[in-house]
């Protein structure tokens, strides 16, 4: 079921010119098997080997969603995206943002190590997705900086990790 064509897949014409722009015309396995699942609003266990494209996996049909529907709350965040590492978030930032690109979606990044009278300017912009650890998001949310009254989607991007680092 690999090398499935992503028009197959995703419909949305800016989502499509992003992933020609990356030169992205065919799906991985893990792409093909999971897009579909998740436009079908799955949850799902994905377990796969580190570059198969997990992240465009989730990410392509969440996008298409956040397109193709309103938001329950415009104030709140509609996606919120865990990684265990800032390193990992950083990177989710930049895949999210290059698929992004011909949309009006914005997407904010909460982690340690960066100014937290920052990021609560940045969270009352309201990005339709947040990237965030847990250690940072849990301040966050003790001070109140946050809004997830009208969250759509939870993604626990190595879920198996933060449990390991004790985030349970």
């Amino acid at each position: 079921m690999d090398n499935t064509p992503f028009v197959d897949l995703i419909d949305h014409p800016q989502l499509l010119k992003a992933l020609e722009s990356l030169e992205l015309a065919r799906a991985t396995q893990v792409q093909a098997l999971a897009i579909p699942e998740i436009l079908k609003d799955k949850n799902l266990l994905v377990s796969a080997k580190t570059g198969s494209g997990k992240t465009i996996a989730f990410l392509l049909p969440v996008l298409q969603k956040i397109l193709n529907t309103a938001p329950l709350n415009p104030l709140s965040t509609r996606v919120l995206i865990l990684s265990p590492t800032r390193e990992l978030a950083r990177q989710i930032v930049k895949t999210t943002q290059q698929l992004c690109r011909f949309t009006g979606i914005k997407v904010g990044l909460v982690t340690g190590g960066e100014e937290l009278k920052y990021q609560k300017a940045l969270l009352r912009k309201n990005p339709e997705i947040l990237v965030a650890t847990p250690g940072r998001l849990m301040e966050h949310i003790r001070i109140k900086s946050t809004d997830f009254s009208g969250l759509e989607v939870l993604i626990l991007d190595e879920a198996d990790r933060m449990l390991d680092m004790g985030l349970s």
